[in-house]
């Protein structure tokens, strides 16, 4: 087995074992009655965040494209159930798991493949939540990527 395989199956066991905790923020997202100004939830990942917290969060977009909010006494809040960082973790996996395979082959690219599979793992957990079914669009992507994994059609899209 080569590193990026091996790798790849460490990020996978990590992942699955916060699913049990990611299917019920997952399901309340996609049960909740946004307002007619939210069209599309956008989920980012920000590839630091793998060993220090959650790598993913949700942004809830208008028809501009813009982040939208609702005002309650004049303070911003987000149209949500769920915080928009989704999972409160120290990390996805330790610093030193990525350190171990880094030191390896200075040029092993542990962030590609920790994003492709949480982009299936977290597509397969909305799926599981009924998210085929979601009114609005849903997408997730790498922070800053040209492409989305459509959550709701289950397929790559230009964006």
């Amino acid at each position: 087995m080569n590193i990026e395989q091996e790798f790849s199956e460490k990020v996978q066991e990590h992942l699955q074992a916060l699913t049990a905790s990611m299917k019920p923020v997952l399901k309340e997202l996609i049960g909740y009655d946004y307002p007619k100004e939210v069209v599309s939830l956008e989920f980012e990942i920000f590839a630091d965040g793998f060993t220090q917290g959650f790598p993913v969060r949700a942004f809830f977009m208008d028809s501009n494209d813009s982040e939208y909010f609702v005002y309650i006494n004049g303070e911003a809040q987000y149209p949500s159930p769920v915080e928009p960082e989704l999972l409160k973790i120290e990390y996805v996996y330790p610093y030193e798991l990525e350190e171990k395979y880094t030191n390896q082959d200075e040029d092993f690219d542990p962030w590609s493949i920790a994003i492709n599979e949480l982009i299936q793992w977290f597509s397969e957990c909305w799926r599981e939540m009924g998210g085929e079914s979601f009114q609005l669009k849903a997408n997730i992507a790498p922070h800053d990527n040209d492409q989305a994994y459509n959550l709701v059609d289950s397929k790559w899209e230009e964006r």
